[in-house]
């Protein structure tokens, strides 16, 4: 019995992403607050609707999957942008923030959906909040290293510090993205909100007595600070 499952495994989760694809696609053709029937996803996956019950636990799970799935998309964009070996301080910066705004800009649909429910069982927390807790958390991984580099050790500022730039970022582009008539067009607004970013990050480094150059490269900084230390 157990060899028949173990066949059967890899056939029945093409059936799951087939119908968590069919579900994400059609949620974004669908107008705000109107919901996608399960049938209407099974028809767009090729599939009977009592394929979708065998597949999954209800409506519930299925929709929990692929709040997942969106949040993963938007987080590996995030994570391109933040590469630090290509650019500058205030070209990283903005180019994240770019990511964020063509991405909520892009998906409003998905974006929205975020904020429907939780991405993982047991969870009470929407997955858009988890969304924005989970990159806080790589952000500061990637500053507390670079810290360690001059011997600057303070986990709970870096903290506090990348939650309040991702929080702030997201909040703002998304603010812009569902107003009608946005005071300020997409470039400014990418820029406006990159320079709030860096003033953070300046404020938190003269703290401890660093003086970075937002237009030189990153690696370039990193090699001279930890050349000092």
């Amino acid at each position: 019995m157990s060899g028949r499952k173990e066949r059967w495994k890899p056939h029945n989760e093409s059936r799951r992403e087939r119908l968590m694809l069919a579900a994400i696609e059609l949620l974004e053709e669908t107008p705000a607050g109107v919901e996608v029937p399960v049938v209407q996803i099974a028809e767009r996956a090729g599939l009977a609707k009592s394929v979708m019950y065998r597949q999954f636990a209800g409506r519930e799970e299925l929709d929990r999957l692929a709040r997942r799935d969106i949040a993963e998309r938007f987080t590996n964009e995030i994570e391109d942008a933040l590469d630090i070996s290509v650019g500058s301080i205030n070209e990283i910066l903005y180019r994240t923030v770019e990511a964020v705004v063509a991405w909520v800009q892009g998906h409003p649909r998905l974006h929205e959906f975020l904020k429907t429910g939780p991405s993982e069982e047991n969870s009470d927390t929407d997955a858009l909040s988890s969304l924005i807790t989970s990159i806080s958390s790589s952000v500061t991984s990637l500053v507390t290293g670079l810290a360690g580099v001059v011997g600057v050790a303070d986990d709970d500022a870096a903290d506090t510090m990348t939650f309040a730039i991702v929080s702030m970022t997201e909040a703002t582009v998304t603010r812009w993205a569902t107003d009608p008539s946005p005071a300020l067009p997409r470039e400014r607004l990418i820029s406006e909100v990159a320079s709030y970013a860096w003033h953070v990050v300046d404020g938190v480094a003269r703290q401890h007595d660093l003086v970075l150059d937002p237009d030189l490269p990153l690696t370039t900084i990193i090699s001279q600070l930890a050349a000092r230390a």
